[in-house]
């Protein structure tokens, strides 16, 4: 078998206005992602996803990765990633960034293929479940007034939910008020994370990180930017709450690094970021080894969330997975069966491969080829 084309095809669609949300980078009125697909010469495809600039995806898929590896036999996944990146891509685009969030939707991709090759699901690929439905957290809860952001968290723990994620990071004595309402609301028991999107520096990490230990905080996510790993290590070595990252880490160097320097308590890679199933697979190896948790991000598209439930019910080191509960109808339109929720488990296709099959329709009605646009984060809060 061989590959004989690989096709990147980016899709778009708008947010009403009363699905917008205020994020880091503003008002969200808009979501987007980039799926490849690889076709071989005995008419099996795979499909993966990407979640990065798609215009860049788009050059780097083009113009380097399928190249490099156009006629190489898609079950040797190994081999692909040997020529596409170690003896490869790295030299065109560096070891991390855009080029390997272009290199995990190919490897998805391949893997879907495999799937379908022997007749397996992905999960099965991996060793079999070892959970037959993965518990999820929803996030969908942004800064606005706290009683409003506490009987939203009420809402999604009655829908059988495993957690809820509040955004941070905008306003410190705002984050402490939304947090106070949220566990007040819903007693103490009830898993409740905070996400600061790189949104606080050292200092003012640490005021929060207090703050939020008094109400019990599950984890403080991202708390600062995500290189700074003697920040997180720094943080978590002074306070009680624990630290999750990872959304925005490339290869499994990155996350060893906040790893061997306890700067972590829980990993988040994102399949459609990280270098697909086969680089998780690594990361998975890291975190049983380190007996570190993982809690995989999930955001962009249904192809994604397809592999990440694969993944979570597979992976040992798995505990509850994210679940973005935002509007989002690449997520659940994209696909013909879509990927539902029910009492707070998702459950993983028994179909080869990733056991998806896309919606022509909606494939047509989300196609985007325009300019993506560029999001600049609000500056990290600042100690007064």
């Amino acid at each position: 078998m061989k590959i004989t084309e690989i096709k990147t095809r980016r899709f778009r669609t708008p947010i009403p206005q009363e699905g917008q949300v205020f994020s880091r980078s503003g008002v969200r009125n808009y979501r987007s992602t980039t799926l490849v697909q690889i076709d071989t010469d005995e008419g099996i495809s795979g499909l993966g996803s990407c979640s990065g600039n798609g215009e860049l995806i788009e050059f780097i898929v083009g113009r380097i990765l399928s190249p490099l590896i156009l006629g190489m036999d898609p079950t040797r996944v190994e081999e692909v990633w040997d020529r596409a990146y170690v003896r490869g891509g790295h030299k065109e685009f560096g070891t991390r960034g855009i080029g390997v969030v272009a290199l995990s939707g190919i490897d998805v991709a391949l893997w879907d293929i495999l799937g379908k090759i022997r007749g397996l699901p992905l999960y099965q690929l991996l060793g079999g479940k070892c959970r037959d439905r993965v518990p999820v957290y929803a996030t969908a809860l942004y800064p606005e007034d706290a009683a409003i952001v506490a009987k939203r968290a009420r809402e999604f723990a009655e829908q059988g939910f495993h957690g809820v994620k509040i955004k941070v990071g905008f306003d410190l004595d705002q984050d402490i008020e939304i947090v106070r309402a949220v566990r007040q609301e819903l007693g103490e028991d009830f898993i409740v994370m905070t996400d600061a999107n790189q949104g606080y520096t050292v200092d003012v990490a640490l005021k929060a990180a207090h703050a939020f230990a008094d109400s019990g905080v599950f984890w403080l996510e991202e708390p600062l930017f995500a290189e700074d790993i003697a920040g997180h290590a720094q943080l978590r070595e002074k306070t009680q709450v624990p630290i999750a990252v990872g959304e925005n880490l490339h290869m499994c160097s990155a996350f060893e690094s906040f790893v061997v320097r306890e700067a972590v308590d829980f990993l988040q890679p994102d399949v459609a970021r990280a270098g697909g199933i086969t680089e998780i697979r690594k990361i998975a190896a890291l975190a049983a080894a380190h007996r570190v948790p993982i809690s995989f991000h999930t955001w962009g598209d249904a192809v994604a969330l397809a592999a990440s439930i694969h993944l979570s019910a597979a992976i040992p080191e798995c505990t509850v997975m994210e679940l973005d509960y935002t509007y989002n109808p690449l997520r659940a339109e994209l696909l013909r069966e879509p990927l539902e929720v029910k009492s707070g488990f998702m459950t993983p296709p028994d179909k080869p491969g990733l056991g998806i099959e896309l919606d022509a329709d909606a494939l047509e009605r989300f196609a985007f080829s325009g300019v993506e646009e560029l999001a600049v984060r609000q500056k990290a809060l600042v100690a007064r």
